[in-house]
């Protein structure tokens, strides 16, 4: 994939896709439609869950949304400094990223299926937690790997 020799490239399609999960985390959050389909906080004899409906419940998804605009615009910020082009063997490393994070989601959606099977109600919740663990792990790895090769 020559088309990942170039830094910017791999920055933009980050940013791309983030600015689009981070609009979406922003806008819908503390949104009064969002918040009556999610209005069923507590009702499971589980911590985790009724926490999790409590925090989209409360608005707090912005925050994720802030975050990842903070974490996209410090891989853009390193890849326009970097000076040169990536090797072969960096972009092996990228496309392996790319990969994994691609079988990750399609993993992800018999987990996801499962979830809403198992509890319709909590559908919402369900994916939008399995889209955020996905998207910050990529975004996460995305910063290491310009950290690391960022100098060039």
């Amino acid at each position: 994939m020559k088309i990942l020799r170039n830094p910017k490239v791999n920055a933009a399609i980050i940013l791309l896709i983030t600015a689009f999960y981070s609009l979406v985390f922003i806008l819908t959050s503390g949104h009064i439609e969002f918040e009556r389909m999610l209005n069923h906080a507590s009702t499971l004899n589980n911590a985790f869950w009724n926490a999790w409906s409590a925090f989209l419940l409360q608005g707090d998804l912005k925050y994720i949304g802030y975050a990842y605009l903070v974490l996209a615009a410090a891989i853009v910020i390193l890849s326009l400094i970097r000076e040169q082009n990536y090797d072969e063997y960096q972009i092996g490393i990228l496309e392996k990223g790319l990969i994994v994070s691609g079988i990750v989601m399609v993993c992800l959606f018999p987990a996801a299926l499962f979830l809403v099977f198992s509890d319709p109600n909590y559908a919402i919740e369900a994916l939008t937690l399995l889209i955020v663990i996905h998207w910050s792990a990529v975004l996460v790895a995305d910063l290491a790997y310009v950290i690391k090769w960022g100098k060039g």
